[in-house]
């Protein structure tokens, strides 16, 4: 059964490129660093169409690319017959935010659950409350299931995503992370993951 490739609206592929330059960055942990432009640009391709099931120009790509330098979201830099990719200043949390979600929604579309449960869990002093609402804010919208108030469950190993997020978001450094091979109600924790 041939699979349906996801057509985009307009200014859409420009999302799916930061989502897509922020999974590499976290991946190799620093700078992306891919061949000369146009092979750059393959690359992006190939990636956009294995992991988002999206085909598009190679035009699009490269000014997508044009317009992100510009707008001073990325740094491309050339060395050595390479070209470096840098993602820059106050837009990488954002880039990075998109960017964990990516990686989460693919480890519950191609992972097994191996029967453990990630929780994650804070106590963000009162004072504080905007940062509290904020985390669970965002972990709610990156994927998370609220277990308690401040108790969120994934069912895969997140545990580079969680200490991303440490970094990233106000309230983070509250965060402590642990593995459970069992907790109570873990039906309805099955039934929102579709596990």
């Amino acid at each position: 059964m041939k699979k349906n490739k996801t057509k985009l609206k307009r200014g859409q592929i420009y999302w799916e490129i930061i989502k897509l330059l922020g999974m590499t960055y976290l991946s190799g942990g620093g700078s992306i660093s891919r061949p000369i432009l146009p092979l750059l640009i393959k690359e992006i391709k190939r990636l956009l169409k294995e992991s988002r099931n999206v085909d598009t120009e190679e035009e699009k790509i490269k000014t997508t690319l044009e317009k992100l330098e510009k707008r001073q979201i990325i740094n491309l830099t050339e060395r050595n017959d390479n070209i470096f990719v840098e993602i820059k200043g106050g837009d990488k949390s954002m880039i990075l935010k998109y960017s964990i979600k990516s990686i989460l929604d693919l480890k519950k579309k191609d992972e097994k659950w191996s029967g453990k449960w990630y929780l994650v869990f804070f106590d963000v002093p009162e004072i504080q409350r905007n940062k509290r609402d904020y985390l669970r804010y965002f972990l709610k919208k990156i994927g998370f299931f609220q277990y308690q108030k401040s108790v969120y469950v994934f069912p895969f190993n997140c545990k580079k995503e969680i200490d991303l997020i440490r970094q990233i978001v106000e309230g983070g450094k509250y965060m402590k992370y642990i593995i459970a091979d069992k907790i109570e109600d873990e039906e309805r924790i099955k039934i929102f993951f579709k596990i």
